[in-house]
């Protein structure tokens, strides 16, 4: 496939190759009728006339064949065109090619002859280029001898140039042709493609379904455009996968201790609150649920700034030994309560640092309670 850099390229230069082959086209006709066609007929003319004076001085070539040949035979090595003599009426006396002796006698130049009404020279054309210069052959006196007739020897060339130049204009509007059905494609193809992302992204937009784009058949820009989208939508579609997973988590992480939370209130609404051994056991039970309700909201404020990249830090001056003493006494009767042994030893000495307390409260308490939960009874937790 083509890259989108060509197809741009190709369609920006397409008005510029459309233009070209006109404008070349344009000039080279131009050139041919009014340069060479003017020069042509300027130089057969001059050469017809000189060879009508030379002519018009020898008298006898008019009437004997054979001193007309022996005069073209002298004359016609010096000139590039092909020389022939006519008499009065038109009629081919004579020519320097010997492919004309089958017309002798026949009449080639129909035209009657006025010297006030014809040009000195009658320049005659074939589809705008110079077929033949005929130039009057005139006696001293005015009387008329013949004609002088040059033929262009570049007719039958202009004959094939012109075959050439049709079958140019063919080629050209075939290449024109061409030409637009491909930036037409190539347009129609990138149109095609830029839509499609568009309507992948309007669909992301908008809450739809999300699909894949094809990379394999587009060019490299629209791939590169495609397989963002694709690892923008996959992105998506794993979040949205966690956002379920978390919801269905935090349902049953919620329900469990609030479950426990609404039995031991309705054991102590129906009466347990007399009994002092139930009643205690049914605190510590709830204080122990709403302590791990309160880990749970600190793991996920924790883990929203993370996801979210907006975590603030509130630094403050903290005195180390004080803020790690209240963290450790809150845990010690749950240790003891689970037949565990508690040891903990916090210096007085620790430095005063500029931290956020209450952050690293919640990673505190993860640690201890996660020690506690998962030390079987009898065995120790120590915090030094």
């Amino acid at each position: 496939m083509h890259s989108l850099r060509f197809r741009l390229i190709l369609n920006n230069l397409f008005p510029l190759l459309l233009v070209l082959p006109v404008v070349g086209l344009l000039l080279v006709y131009l050139l041919e009728t009014q340069g060479i066609v003017a020069t042509v007929a300027r130089d057969l003319t001059r050469q017809a006339v000189l060879v009508a004076d030379t002519a018009g001085l020898q008298t006898g070539i008019w009437v004997d064949p054979k001193s007309a040949q022996a005069f073209l035979a002298r004359v016609s090595p010096r000139l590039s065109a092909r020389v022939m003599l006519l008499d009065t009426g038109g009629r081919l006396l004579v020519s320097s090619d010997p492919a004309d002796n089958g017309a002798i006698g026949k009449i080639l130049y129909a035209e009657r002859y006025d010297p006030i009404l014809n040009p000195e020279a009658d320049i005659r054309y074939d589809q705008s280029t110079v077929k033949d210069v005929i130039v009057p052959v005139l006696r001293s006196d005015g009387l008329l001898l013949g004609f002088v007739r040059l033929a262009n020897p570049l007719s039958s060339i202009y004959e094939r140039s012109l075959q050439l130049r049709q079958v140019m204009f063919w080629v050209v509007g075939l290449g024109l042709l061409l030409g637009v059905l491909l930036g037409w494609g190539l347009a129609n193809d990138i149109s095609r493609q830029i839509q499609t992302a568009s309507q992948a992204v309007t669909g992301l937009a908008t809450g739809q379904s999300l699909f894949v784009l094809d990379e394999s058949k587009s060019p490299s820009e629209i791939s590169q455009l495609y397989r963002a989208f694709n690892t923008l939508a996959l992105r998506l579609i794993n979040l949205e996968e966690n956002r379920k997973r978390l919801l269905a988590n935090l349902v049953h992480e919620i329900g469990r201790p609030l479950g426990s939370l609404q039995s031991a209130v309705q054991a102590l609404s129906g009466g347990a609150h007399r009994n002092q051994a139930l009643r205690g056991d049914l605190l510590e039970g709830m204080a122990g649920e709403l302590h791990r309700l309160n880990n749970l909201v600190g793991d996920l404020a924790i883990q929203h700034d993370l996801l979210s990249g907006t975590l603030m830090l509130s630094r403050e001056q903290t005195v180390v030994s004080e803020w790690l003493q209240k963290i450790t006494e809150t845990y010690r009767e749950e240790a003891l309560s689970k037949g565990l042994h508690w040891e903990c030893t916090i210096p007085s000495g620790l430095p005063v640092l500029s931290l956020d307390a209450d952050r690293l409260t919640l990673a505190i308490q993860n640690l201890i309670s996660n020690a506690i939960r998962y030390t079987p009874s009898g065995g120790k937790v120590c915090i030094q």
